[in-house]
């Protein structure tokens, strides 16, 4: 595949031309100077991707025509890889969506804990956290974006997971196992989903629910990180 990613609604077969809006046109003309005849690759975010050809032609809008010379579709990274989290304050969450994006993590799901302090709905309501994701998604050359769930509370969440039938593991600093003990106990591909608690850990209450349901506590190294680190470091160990 050609090293730079452009994205488009709809990857058309082999042979068509589609455009690519002026801001993905910018890019490949200008920081990337390729030229006309130059090759790029199309992905729609859905497992789609194309090899096509940059043309000097403008559509009407003023938007760059690139012509399609194969289509291929990518199956999604195994195993799906969940990372659910609560809200961090501020610019943290682009942080954490950007890399950990380019980790390889395939479903964001924010949660409500005793000690939030950020509602979920920031992450379902900005148009901007989702083109964090998807140009993540063009850095990591990955064929599929990564999936913004909705959210909920802790437990509604752990529910729904394990419904779906993912192994569940709370990330904890105190009482429990490496992250690669927990994984050695799954299936290859078997779903799984690590919980990042909020700043101050996940309470008393939170802990002992939890454990008394039977979900496995992991640790992600011997230092305490802020949830947008341990979210990045979540995502590559269960990748790994």
């Amino acid at each position: 595949m050609s090293n730079l990613w452009l994205h488009v609604e709809v990857v058309p077969d082999a042979g068509a031309s589609v455009e690519i809006d002026r801001e993905e046109a910018r890019h490949a003309f200008g920081a990337r100077r390729l030229s006309a005849g130059d090759l790029v690759t199309l992905f729609d975010g859905r497992g789609t991707v194309a090899h096509a050809r940059l043309l000097g032609e403008r559509s009407r809008r003023g938007d760059a025509l690139v012509e399609v010379v194969d289509r291929s579709y990518a199956a999604p990274l195994e195993p799906e890889v969940t990372v659910a989290f609560a809200v961090p304050k501020g610019d943290r969450l682009s942080t954490l969506l950007d890399l950990a994006t380019q980790s390889g993590v395939s479903r964001f799901v924010p949660i409500v804990c005793a000690r939030s302090v950020v509602d979920t709905e920031k992450l379902e309501r900005s148009e901007r956290f989702h083109r964090i994701v998807l140009e993540a998604t063009k850095v990591a050359k990955r064929a599929w974006t990564a999936e913004l769930a909705a959210g909920g509370s802790l437990f509604e969440m752990l529910a729904a997971e394990r419904a779906r039938g993912a192994a569940v593991a709370i990330a904890h600093t105190s009482d429990a196992v490496p992250i690669r003990a927990w994984l050695a106990t799954l299936t290859t591909n078997q779903p799984r989903t690590v919980c990042i608690g909020p700043e101050g850990g996940f309470d008393d209450t939170e802990i002992t629910e939890a454990r008394a349901q039977g979900i496995p506590f992991v640790s992600l190294g011997p230092c305490v990180m802020r949830i947008e680190a341990a979210a990045i470091a979540a995502a590559t160990l269960l990748r790994a």
